[in-house]
């Protein structure tokens, strides 16, 4: 009988385990993951404005299948050699694996702002932020990192303040010369305009410098007291990862072919994964995620039965930037689109690649019993 682990209860992990069951032979399937859980990611902005509740953003990754083994473990190490996972000072042997461990945020190397800073990684981190906020008003929010989930979350506290009639000044804080990175122009001066007019400011060319508590020290002098501190301003791949003997990208991910393996038995997907496209790289998304890792699962079985792999050809479907005052943009097919459509788009997708009819439903009354102040 042959063994497959993988590691990652995410979108790419939870794809590859889905094609696996389909697979009619023989096979031990072994899924690690360092929480009990699958946490859907897109919508944990949308928890701050209380436009989603974080309850249906949740799935126990222990009620998957009676066929999965499900061990919650954070994997240490893996020997490519010996064809083994290292976690706790324990060991599983593989025949196939899959690496869909996603990314984790990024500090950079910097302890004090670790300490001091909320970051959203889970729901978990979601309902330590909505604790910050109950506990009484504060000066300013600062949210470091200008991409897509630093804009997300500014706009979803701006709804939130508003609902409850509170003024708090919310500040961006991006160390490029410019907010969302390589996206084009014109989507940029678009989400500008609207962040203006939210009252969210925006400082490019700085970053934290310190923190103190409640007081946070900008590079260019700027001091916030009584402040709060978001974290939004990068990611990385687990440390097993980093410290694995294979050619990587300079964010740390894994590079793979066009089978998806980087090595004969052994295959990555989704934000571990760095797959080259038409002379650059696919960005990370779940879209490419979700489609990943279940090729990478169709690869493994045709490995186990013999027979050719298949290509992974992407297809970009685009992208949105929500925006939680209903005024977003994006690129669909080639197409721009601003407004209230792709807050539409984005919302039947969440509800569409939710876990279980729960989920589903609750995210779909949630989103549309939401009364958006502004």
């Amino acid at each position: 009988m042959k063994s497959i682990i993988v590691i990652g209860g995410g979108f790419s992990g939870l794809a590859c385990i889905k094609r696996l069951l389909t697979y009619r032979g023989k096979a031990e399937i072994t899924l690690i993951n360092d929480k009990q859980d699958f946490n859907f990611l897109p919508l944990l902005p949308d928890c701050i404005s209380g436009r989603v509740n974080p309850e249906y953003l949740t799935f126990n990754l222990a009620n998957l299948s009676r066929r999965i083994n499900f061990v919650k473990e954070r994997v240490t190490g893996i020997d490519l050699e010996g064809k083994r996972v290292v976690f706790s000072g324990l060991t599983f042997n593989y025949d196939f694996l899959l690496v869909g461990s996603g990314t984790e945020t990024n500090f950079y190397g910097n302890e004090e702002i670790r300490k001091a800073a909320i970051k959203l990684d889970n729901t978990d981190d979601v309902n330590s932020f909505i604790g910050v906020m109950s506990q009484g008003r504060v000066s300013a929010y600062v949210i470091a990192g200008a991409g897509y989930t630093g804009i997300e979350v500014a706009t979803n506290l701006r709804v939130v303040l508003n609902k409850q009639g509170i003024k708090g000044k919310i500040v961006i804080v991006e160390r490029a010369t410019s907010i969302l990175g390589p996206l084009p122009q014109w989507m940029k001066d678009y989400v500008l305009t609207n962040l203006k007019n939210m009252d969210i400011e925006v400082l490019t060319d700085l970053s934290v410098d310190r923190v103190y508590g409640r007081r946070i020290d900008l590079s260019g002098g700027q001091v916030f007291d009584d402040a709060v501190l978001i974290w939004t301003a990068g990611v990385e791949t687990s440390a097993f990862i980093r410290n694995l003997n294979v050619e990587k990208s300079p964010q740390g991910r894994i590079r793979v072919d066009e089978y998806l393996r980087f090595n004969d038995s052994c295959f990555a997907a989704g934000d571990a994964a760095f797959f080259s496209y038409k002379d650059s790289y696919l960005r990370m998304a779940v879209q490419f995620s979700i489609v990943q890792g279940d090729c990478a699962g169709l690869n493994i079985i045709k490995s186990m039965q013999g027979k050719s792999l298949v290509k992974y050809r992407p297809v970009d479907l685009g992208y949105i930037i929500p925006m939680a005052n209903n005024r977003s943009c994006g690129i669909l097919f080639g197409f721009k689109v601003k407004g209230v459509f792709p807050v539409f788009l984005h919302y039947l997708m969440c509800i569409y690649r939710s876990l279980g009819l729960r989920n589903k439903l609750g995210v779909l009354l949630s989103v549309a019993s939401f009364r958006l102040k502004w």
